[in-house]
C-alpha cells in the first residue's frame, strides 16, 4: 500500500504524542520514587505535596493517553476505510505502515516499559502505605490497651472495654 505525504503526517503526530506520554510517565515515575522515599521517611508534609503533584501529573498522563488512543484509532480507521475495529493496537499499524515497523516496535517497547514501571511503582506505594497503616494500627492498639486504675475504658453499656473505639480508625472493618 502506497502512502502519500498526507498519510505520513499522522504518524508524526502519533510519534509526538508518544514522546509526550513518555515524558509524562517519566515525571510520574520520578514523583512516585520521591513519594516512596517520603513514606519511608515518614514525612507527611512531603507526602502531601508529592500527592498533589502526582494528581496533576496523572491528569496530564490520562489526557495524553486519550490523545494517543484517539490518534491511533483515527489512523487505523482511516486505513481500514472507516470500518470499526473491535480492538485497536499500536502493533496493527505495522500492517499499514511496514516501512515504519522498527519505529512502531520502538514505540511499543517504550510504552510497555513505562506502563510496567508505573504499575510497579504504584504497587510499591500501596504496599508501603498498607504496611504503615498496619504499624499504626498496632501502635494505636498497644497504646489504648494499656490499663491502669486511672485509665479504664468502658463500652456504651457500662462494661469495661479493653480497646478504645479510636483504635479502629486505621484498621480494616
Amino acid at each position: 500500500m502506497e502512502h502519500t505525504d498526507n498519510s505520513i503526517m499522522p504518524l508524526q503526530v502519533l510519534s509526538e504524542t508518544i514522546v509526550s506520554l513518555d515524558k509524562c510517565s517519566n515525571k510520574l515515575i520520578k514523583v512516585m520514587e520521591e513519594q516512596i522515599d517520603a513514606i519511608i521517611a515518614s514525612n507527611p508534609s512531603r507526602i502531601e505535596a508529592l500527592s498533589d503533584i502526582h494528581s496533576e501529573l496523572t491528569l496530564e498522563y490520562k489526557q495524553q493517553e486519550k490523545a494517543f488512543i484517539r490518534e491511533l484509532s483515527e489512523l487505523l480507521e482511516a486505513e481500514n476505510l472507516g470500518k470499526e475495529q473491535p480492538r485497536m493496537r499500536l502493533m496493527d499499524l505495522k500492517n499499514h505502515y511496514p516501512e515504519y515497523a522498527s519505529e512502531i516496535d520502538g514505540w511499543h517497547t517504550l510504552l510497555t516499559k513505562n506502563t510496567q514501571l508505573l504499575q510497579n511503582k504504584h504497587k510499591q506505594i500501596i504496599q508501603l502505605l498498607e504496611f504503615a497503616m498496619e504499624q499504626n494500627a498496632r501502635l494505636m492498639h498497644s497504646m489504648y490497651s494499656e490499663h491502669s486504675t486511672k485509665n479504664s475504658r468502658y463500652s456504651a453499656n457500662g462494661n469495661r472495654s479493653p480497646i478504645s473505639t479510636g483504635v479502629a480508625v486505621n484498621q480494616e472493618v
